[in-house]
């Protein structure tokens, strides 16, 4: 599998990752890294725990590695999580269901993160 196609594979976008990262290798390279990163587990973890104020802090870091991986869907779905908690956003918290978006965000998670275990091995 090439890297544009794990990138289809997972929802994110290669050219996206290409542009921050500048080659091949050094995109190869980070996404396997990925597979280390905590922010996506401590999202889930920290919900599921009911704890909003670490699922937001979560969402936020894992919005931003997912956006710096172009893991783009996966980075969308934690921007919206993150968006719906943050503090002082009562109107949006309100009018989303923030269950059905975490439900969401761990299927794409694990999708991802079995898409780059197979890449990488």
């Amino acid at each position: 599998m090439t890297l544009a196609e794990l990138y289809e594979q997972i929802g994110g976008s290669y050219d996206d990752a290409l542009s921050r990262l500048q080659s091949d290798a050094l995109v190869s390279r980070f996404i396997v890294k990925f597979l280390d990163d905590q922010s996506c587990r401590n999202l889930i973890a920290a919900w599921k725990a009911g704890d909003e104020g670490a699922a937001f802090e979560a969402a936020h870091t894992a919005k931003g590695v997912c956006a710096n991986l172009g893991i783009t869907g996966l980075a969308t779905q934690a921007s919206d999580i993150c968006e719906a908690l943050r503090p002082g956003n009562d109107a949006l918290r309100a009018s989303t269901d923030v269950d059905a978006l975490m439900v969401q965000f761990e299927a794409a998670y694990q999708k991802a993160f079995d898409g780059i275990s197979a890449f990488s091995a």
